[in-house]
């Protein structure tokens, strides 16, 4: 293999490497908007208008992420009563999730909100992420009616892509419980494709 053969293998190896490094999504419940070049915009990445409110329990509430880091940390807030909550709001908001997660790709935040102030079946609220991954600070939000017992909220899509268990993710306080086996196994496995990508190289042009 020819030197420009080894340096092209290379960089498809880095490439897939800044994929996975990339910014994150909210998936579910549905995201007021998402432009990947907005998201460091506070407070909403860049959507500063209500767009659809969906139905969202007071207990047992998840949000659904796709993260493009390995490792970030986040924030969960909540601003209740307010048709389109400035960043002011949200920084004297009520923090109800917090944590960190050390694996990219699919990852649920739970938020229990029975706790929160002035939160009740049919108040309306705005739930924000700010996510961080070692780029800077990113936004996305939710626009939300609280609800008992929402017929329409879809708690299979609750889902870890390291495999470990949703419900003991993290809490308001920050603490969380995601360094484990799994996590690191999924970090492993991405340095282990580069590596892989890098020695295939270097042995086809040996």
């Amino acid at each position: 293999m020819t030197r420009i053969g080894f340096f092209a293998i290379t960089a498809a190896a880095l490439t897939a490497l800044q994929g996975v490094s990339a910014h994150y999504q909210l998936t579910y419940p549905e995201s007021r908007g998402f432009d990947e070049a907005r998201e460091p915009l506070a407070p909403c990445g860049g959507f500063d208008s209500v767009s659809n409110r969906s139905e969202f329990p007071l207990k047992g509430g998840f949000m659904q992420i796709n993260s493009g880091h390995t490792d970030y940390t986040y924030e969960v807030k909540v601003v209740t009563d307010n048709a389109n909550p400035s960043t002011d709001d949200f920084n004297s908001g009520t923090t109800v999730a917090k944590g960190s997660r050390p694996y990219p790709a699919e990852a649920c935040l739970p938020v229990d909100l029975s706790s929160v102030s002035n939160a009740s079946a049919g108040t309306n609220a705005t739930l924000q992420i700010t996510y961080n991954g070692g780029d800077g600070t990113l936004y996305q939000c939710a626009d939300v009616t609280l609800t008992e017992n929402p017929s329409s909220f879809n708690s299979s899509r609750c889902v870890n892509a390291d495999g470990s268990d949703p419900t003991a993710s993290s809490s308001a306080d920050g603490s969380s419980s995601d360094e484990n086996g799994a996590s690191a196994g999924v970090r492993a496995a991405v340095g282990g494709v580069f590596a892989a990508a890098i020695a295939a190289a270097f042995t086809i042009s040996a």
